[in-house]
């Protein structure tokens, strides 16, 4: 049996490789498709949003009256455990349905909650404290889940509960405990 020496030519190492760059291109493409249909979260532009002028309403006016004298970190933890509780399943899914649930918000309970939310209505909330407790509310808002706390990230995604004082408590930041 006689082998043909000539077989690899450069015309035949060509085409290999241009199939294999074909090859990659396409897969590829598949890769990132399947990351778009499959992994696909959407960017913090998107994000930014996804919440109306009433949610937001809400939020600064609930953040003021249990957080309004807490630091930056102490008020946007307060609002990211509203944003947690929508998110689970064993708590209502809208905001506002968070905030109204029995026994669970004392500012909504005693009409502190509503009076502020009357001021923000009225423009009282762009200056001082309570134009803090926007932004705060704006960066839960956004899905932000971490918090700055004297110089350590903290993860907040897990914490359901905060009082001013909670047993069982797994963190404290400035006047309030959380859960």
């Amino acid at each position: 049996m006689q082998v043909d020496n000539n077989f690899v030519t450069n015309k035949n190492v060509r085409s290999v490789n241009m199939f294999l760059k074909t090859l990659v291109v396409r897969m590829m493409a598949v890769f990132a498709l399947m990351g778009i249909l499959i992994g696909a979260t959407p960017s913090k532009a998107a994000e930014k949003k996804s919440y109306t002028s009433k949610e937001l309403k809400m939020m600064s006016a609930i953040i003021f009256c249990e957080a309004g004298n807490q630091s930056k970190a102490g008020k946007t933890a307060v609002g990211i455990v509203v944003m947690n509780r929508k998110k689970s399943g064993a708590f209502p899914n809208s905001i506002q349905g968070v905030l109204k649930q029995r026994g669970q918000f004392t500012p909504v309970r005693t009409g502190k909650w509503q009076k502020e939310m009357k001021k923000y209505s009225q423009g009282k909330y762009k200056s001082g404290a309570r134009a803090k407790c926007v932004q705060a509310a704006k960066i839960a808002l956004e899905g932000e889940k971490c918090v700055t706390y004297k110089g350590k990230e903290i993860k907040m995604s897990k914490y359901h509960f905060f009082s001013q004082r909670l047993s069982h408590a797994k963190l404290r930041i400035g006047g309030h405990d959380f859960k």
